[in-house]
């Protein structure tokens, strides 16, 4: 599923996305991260879908920029149900937990970072 996501959030926001770090040349970027993805279990019953964890921070030297690319990609995926991102199968998207920082080395870059959660097939991620 990473190179699906990878490849629709860089179509939707216009920026390049990096796995963890990016680099400090580029004023602005995202960063794409696996971070769990656990099998869904309903009491004895395991299911064939994953509730994949995906960290995305978005990095600018402007925090509005930051702002506006979360909103974006949310407006987007919150209306994904039984649907596809990137190509690959989603059946719901949720958002959650959020951490905002600022690095003031080279000029000062902001950081938010946020925690999107892919109800998809087990071998989607």
């Amino acid at each position: 599923m990473y190179p699906e996501l990878k490849s629709e959030v860089e179509t939707l926001l216009g920026v390049n996305v990096y796995p963890l770090i990016g680099p400090q040349t580029e004023g602005e970027f995202v960063t794409l991260q696996l971070i769990s993805d656990p099998r869904l279990v309903s009491g004895t019953i395991r299911m064939k879908l994953v509730a994949a964890r995906y960290q995305l921070s978005f990095i600018s030297s402007l925090y509005s920029r930051t702002e506006e690319m979360d909103k974006a990609l949310w407006a987007v995926w919150e209306n994904v149900v039984h649907g596809h991102i990137g190509g690959y199968p989603i059946q719901y998207v949720e958002r959650q937990g959020m951490r905002e920082s600022f690095e003031p080395d080279d000029g000062g870059k902001y950081r938010r970072t946020r925690d999107y959660i892919f109800y998809c097939p087990e071998d989607a991620t």
